[in-house]
């Protein structure tokens, strides 16, 4: 509690200094970008604004980034599970569509993701596609054929 607080002083003190900075005249402007912003202090205008542009699309192309990362499809995870167990890539289709309908955020009560586990794959959530299809295949692997599973290929 007396952290928030002392952070909550800290935030309002830096705010009521920008303020004081903005309303008072000077020849040279301010370069306070803002809160929590980088400052450029000893560069002329010219450079400043050079600069300034460059960390703006530095910043818009790693938005983007963020924006647009990889997501892994259930295709994408049921062909990795074949190739890397050799399960039958056939196999894998049927019993996921009958498990889950492909649906890799399925849940029925304690069974989860793509093929209803009941176990965390490998440590990782169970909804993650890939880990739920590595290990729905390894295991059927190891044991043989799909005696865990309701639905048979």
């Amino acid at each position: 509690m007396k952290v928030a607080v002392l952070v909550l002083v800290l935030y309002l003190t830096a705010i009521a200094a920008s303020v004081t900075r903005a309303g008072a005249s000077s020849d040279t402007p301010d370069r306070t970008l803002g809160w929590g912003q980088v400052r450029f202090e000893g560069l002329g205008p010219e450079r400043w604004a050079q600069r300034y542009r460059r960390e703006h699309e530095r910043t818009l192309q790693l938005r983007h980034q963020l924006r647009h990362r990889w997501h892994p499809t259930v295709e994408y995870a049921l062909r990795l599970a074949s190739a890397v167990s050799g399960v039958p890539l056939g196999d894998l289709v049927a019993v996921s569509r009958c498990e889950s309908t492909f649906n890799p955020f399925a849940s029925n009560g304690q069974y989860r993701g793509l093929f209803q586990l009941h176990w965390a794959p490998f440590g990782f959530s169970p909804f993650d596609p890939i880990a739920n299809a590595l290990s729905a295949a390894l295991t059927v692997r190891h044991d043989g054929g799909w005696r865990q599973w309701e639905c048979k290929p």
